[in-house]
């Protein structure tokens, strides 16, 4: 019986041990709180991309300043850069087929004395036939001084006998005048009227100068047609051009 009850006790100390033990392993194993899982941190925020500026283009460039209508206008024409003119002489006559370019330079005359018809280049805006000759029978004004000329300026294949204005430089003419100091120009111009009669209309220009040494007269006219030409002593009606 007293064997017993120390087996009893025996075993319930070993009850109660086991029973501390585990007693002290739970509280140690549950005596502390599991701490709460850790918050994730927020994704970094994107960084917004820059904002793309625009590549600067070149300014256009500003046109050059052009001329106005009244610095035109007011420019004078240039005059065509001449060539050598075509030479031509006669003692009588001399007829062609004159144009724009070149110029030509007719002499009409012997030793005794030449007349000079010079057109500059330009003069003419189209082709004309043109006659220069010595007119014995030629009308007049007064005495001629020296030869009486005839000047005739035709359209091809028409009977127009036009009176042409000069393009650019003025005609040049130059006559022998002998001694005389107060040598002009007699111009008779033809027209024919509604009924077919000729009508002359004379004008007598001033010379340019006298080469006293040749005893050349030199003038300058604005236009050519049907004209008589010769040198006159009569006063002039119209200043050299």
């Amino acid at each position: 019986m007293r064997v017993r009850t120390r087996k009893d006790h025996l075993l319930r100390i070993t009850t109660l041990g086991c029973s501390a033990l585990i007693a002290v392993i739970a509280a140690a194993c549950g005596g502390e709180q599991t701490p709460p899982p850790a918050k994730p941190e927020p994704p970094p925020a994107a960084t917004p991309a820059p904002t793309p500026t625009e590549t600067p283009t070149a300014a256009p460039e500003t046109p050059p300043p052009q001329p106005t209508a009244s610095a035109s206008a007011e420019a004078p024409p240039k005059s065509i850069e001449e060539r050598p003119p075509v030479l031509m002489s006669s003692e009588k006559e001399l007829q062609s087929i004159f144009t724009m370019s070149p110029g030509a330079k007719l002499e009409l005359g012997d030793d005794s004395g030449r007349a000079v018809f010079r057109i500059r280049e330009g003069s003419l805006s189209s082709p004309h036939i043109i006659t220069f000759k010595i007119d014995p029978k030629g009308k007049t004004t007064g005495v001629p001084i020296g030869k009486i000329y005839r000047l005739l300026v035709q359209v091809e294949n028409s009977p127009d006998l036009p009176t042409l204005e000069t393009q650019d430089k003025p005609f040049e003419f130059s006559f022998p005048a002998g001694n005389k100091k107060d040598a002009n120009l007699a111009i008779g111009e033809v027209k024919v009227d509604d009924k077919g009669r000729e009508k002359i209309t004379w004008t007598v220009v001033a010379p340019e100068k006298i080469d006293d040494s040749t005893g050349m007269a030199f003038f300058k006219i604005k236009s050519i047609g049907n004209y008589f030409m010769h040198v006159t002593a009569k006063a002039p009606t119209e200043a050299p051009k």
